[in-house]
């Protein structure tokens, strides 16, 4: 079956229309009032600075709840924990020089 140009221009603008809604839905931010329970862990999760815990939550029970990292997220929220993480790398780096500096001196 043949479609006309204006029926696919039609279609096409429809998907686009559809799919640039559905990327703005993902962009809100749920902690600003979490709707249930399960968006209130994850604002917990994300405010006492446990990525790792959230990313876990989320994974658990995505085919429950539908949650989506990002919602819960802010770019603040990311940047203060790569500052924490690279503190804490700085850190373990640190301390193994100093474990090897520790054996070099005892031979």
């Amino acid at each position: 079956m043949k479609r006309s140009k204006q029926t696919r221009r039609i279609s096409f603008a429809v998907a686009a229309v559809a799919a640039s809604v559905s990327v703005g839905a993902h962009a809100e931010h749920r902690c600003k009032a979490p709707p249930t329970p399960e968006d209130e862990r994850a604002c917990e999760l994300a405010a006492m600075d446990r990525p790792y815990e959230l990313r876990l939550l989320i994974q658990r029970t995505s085919s429950i709840y539908g949650l989506y990292f990002y919602d819960y997220v802010t770019e603040a929220d990311v940047n203060r924990w790569d500052v924490a993480r690279r503190s804490e790398k700085a850190q373990s780096i640190t301390a193994v020089d100093d474990r090897d500096k520790g054996r070099s001196v005892g031979r």
